[in-house]
């Protein structure tokens, strides 16, 4: 009967560690005077992810590159796309995965600036793959960001994910 007891005792420790999951640390980033956003600890820089580097495109990935996070902006002074939507459109226009799925873009508020939202899923050399994207209108600058990983990570990686597009902050505007 005791031994009973402490195998129970042992099984229900296990069971509470395994549901009481440590709570994701999370980071503000500062880019080149730009934009800051809140970035979950795990992830870093790297210039891996696409292999053109140019000053407008950052990249960051977790240390085993599972989760990846690219960010694009640009100055709308001189571009010749001068909407929001016609900006998105071009960033969603040509995807890298087979069997791609995107989901209609929602208009929303990020920092008090018009965005548009969306998931994309799809497969990329036999990897099932989901992505958050979001595309956004400052007065001076657009900015895309991408952020994906294995489409079983999902449903732990979503909250992360919509953390850190949520809290993105374009620096030309004062802070909430």
């Amino acid at each position: 009967m005791k031994r009973t007891i402490k195998i129970a005792l042992v099984v229900m420790a296990a069971i509470s560690f395994a549901y009481c999951k440590k709570p994701i640390e999370f980071k503000e980033i500062e880019v080149d005077n730009i934009f800051s956003l809140q970035m979950p600890a795990y992830l870093h820089p790297t210039g891996d992810l696409l292999p053109v580097t140019a000053s407008n495109i950052h990249q960051y990935e977790d240390s085993a590159g599972k989760v990846c996070l690219m960010i694009f902006d640009t100055t709308r002074e001189g571009f010749e796309i001068s909407t929001l939507k016609t900006f998105y459109d071009s960033m969603v226009a040509n995807p890298v995965m087979d069997s791609t799925r995107m989901l209609a873009p929602r208009l929303v508020k990020i920092d008090n600036d018009s965005a548009y939202e969306s998931e994309i899923t799809g497969k990329h050399n036999d990897t099932k793959l989901f992505g958050e994207m979001v595309a956004i209108a400052s007065k001076e600058r657009f900015y895309f960001i991408l952020s994906w990983s294995s489409l079983d990570r999902r449903d732990e990686l979503k909250p992360d994910i919509e953390k850190m597009l949520n809290s993105f902050h374009d620096i030309s505007h004062p802070k909430k």
